[in-house]
């Protein structure tokens, strides 16, 4: 948009604020783009229309044939270049001759079927507006005072009886290109799906006949080597979808196989689990959306899955759920298996429980004893108030004063007290304040019968365990002064 038509835009509008106007929108027939094609009443096609429009004329052959997804989107709405003269002409007659815009659209109607499109009509067309500030001209010479939205729907229906025919013949042609191949064996199948029938709604149509074509002994082995063909997964039944889902060499059909071959159920396990997309910054990466996991696994294929001989924990784990930390962690340290040897999934429970240590050796004890009671060290700190006077803010200058005192007298380090250096050494000095108020190290070991080997299963336990506590808090203010890079943790903890 050029200057001089901005500022006759803005000269425009401050005069629409100051006096009454009449401005009429008209759709305009004449200004529709499309392809002429002979004209269609209704059309017999090879699957159901799924979507919220349900044209009656698009008539599916049967009730089993495949859904393809019918949207609709108006787009544009821009002006085209700005019309000087119009503006002239509505400048010096005071508005009499009004002045005119178009406004460009842009209608699509298309068929689509697993983020393919096989069929679509696209058209364009203007909405014209005229205005003046003045005169009720545009409304004498067009007939009406027509507001916008009453004008995108006659153009709407207008547009619509031209979608049919656009869409219809489309499929005319998609359905002779097809009869005139009649793909018949899996090679000429695999043919057209690759050419002719990449973008056709034919194509559903093509893979259910690939299908049908399995044999009847060892049909599984005949999907499996099919799977690869875009679609086709979904069109199986669910007895022989439930045995393709899943990662490449996890699915049912390859676990079951690796198991016939001599692998053991627990190592297939921890492949599994392992084979779950990473995290990053919280997010899974992107293969996990585009790929998946176990994504599109239902109660239903399980059961088939278990009736067919998967063993159960095997089964259980096919989710598209992450699985958590905890139980990742049991698997890489071999702890799938209960007293009798057996493979099982532990419990949420078991698995948080696997974090804590029953004893006091760890590096980091924990601040609620066996008995889910606060640690006397604890009680100690919270009594001390130390929690709200260690650590940060002026608690933490409280906390350390008599230590950065003492450090003042040393020449060249008492400078450096208040910035960084000297933050450090109070945040040092403080921490050793809050043990000493706390009982000091060997009271704080001798009160503890529970500890951690990690800072991040610390803060996942206790959050876990005992986050909703009303000692929660208080509890971790103490154990925060002890161990100052739990706060880190308990943000991150999950």
């Amino acid at each position: 948009m050029s200057v001089w038509h901005t500022a006759c835009k803005l000269l425009t509008l401050t005069l629409i604020g100051a006096l009454p106007g009449c401005v009429v929108y008209q759709f305009d027939p004449n200004s529709v783009e499309v392809t002429e094609v002979p004209p269609y009443e209704t059309h017999t096609v090879p699957f159901r229309v799924a979507g919220d429009e349900q044209p009656e004329w698009l008539i599916p052959e049967s009730d089993e044939v495949p859904e393809v997804y019918l949207s609709r989107s108006l787009q544009g709405g821009g002006v085209t270049d700005f019309s000087g003269l119009s503006f002239f002409g509505y400048m010096v007659t005071l508005s009499l001759i009004p002045y005119y815009e178009e406004h460009h659209f842009y209608d699509v109607y298309e068929l689509n079927w697993q983020g393919e499109t096989l069929a679509k009509s696209s058209i364009n067309y203007t909405v014209d507006n005229y205005f003046s500030l003045y005169f009720p001209t545009p409304m004498l010479f067009l007939g009406s005072l027509a507001d916008e939205q009453d004008e995108h729907a006659e153009a709407k229906a207008y547009i619509t009886d031209l979608h049919k025919d656009q869409l219809l013949a489309t499929i005319d042609q998609q359905r002779k290109e097809f009869q005139n191949l009649n793909p018949t064996t899996p090679e000429e199948i695999a043919a057209y799906l690759t050419g002719p029938g990449r973008s056709s709604v034919y194509r559903p149509a093509a893979i259910t006949r690939l299908i049908d074509m399995a044999p009847e002994t060892d049909a599984l082995a005949y999907h499996e080597a099919n799977s690869g063909v875009p679609g086709y997964l979904d069109l199986l039944s669910p007895v022989h979808q439930a045995w393709l889902i899943g990662p490449e060499n996890l699915r049912g059909f390859d676990l079951q196989s690796r198991l016939a071959q001599g692998a053991e159920e627990d190592e297939l396990l921890i492949e599994m689990l392992n084979a779950y997309p990473t995290r990053e910054s919280g997010q899974l990466v992107a293969t996990a959306v585009t790929w998946g996991y176990y994504t599109g696994m239902t109660p239903e294929h399980r059961s088939i899955l278990k009736t067919g001989g998967l063993p159960e924990s095997l089964v259980e784990r096919m989710t598209n759920e992450a699985p958590l930390p905890e139980l990742l962690a049991a698997a890489q340290s071999g702890q799938l298996r209960d007293a009798d040897g057996n493979i099982r999934i532990p419990t949420q429970e078991e698995l948080l429980e696997q974090l804590v240590r029953k004893d006091n050796q760890g590096r980091y004890m924990s601040p609620y004893t066996s008995d889910d009671v606060l640690a006397e060290w604890v009680n100690s700190a919270i009594n001390a108030n130390i929690g709200s006077t260690i650590g940060t803010g002026v608690g933490a200058a409280a906390g350390a004063y008599v230590g950065e005192k003492a450090l003042e007298q040393v020449p060249f380090v008492g400078g450096f007290l208040g910035g960084a250096v000297g933050a450090e050494i109070g945040k040092s000095v403080g921490r050793e304040t809050a043990i000493s108020a706390s009982g000091g190290w060997e009271a704080i070991r001798a009160s503890s019968d529970r500890s951690f080997d990690d800072i991040q299963s610390m803060a996942r336990y206790l959050r876990s365990k005992y986050g909703h506590t009303g000692n929660f808090t208080d509890a971790m203010d103490a154990t925060r002064q002890i161990y100052p890079e739990l706060a880190d943790a308990l943000a991150q903890a999950y």
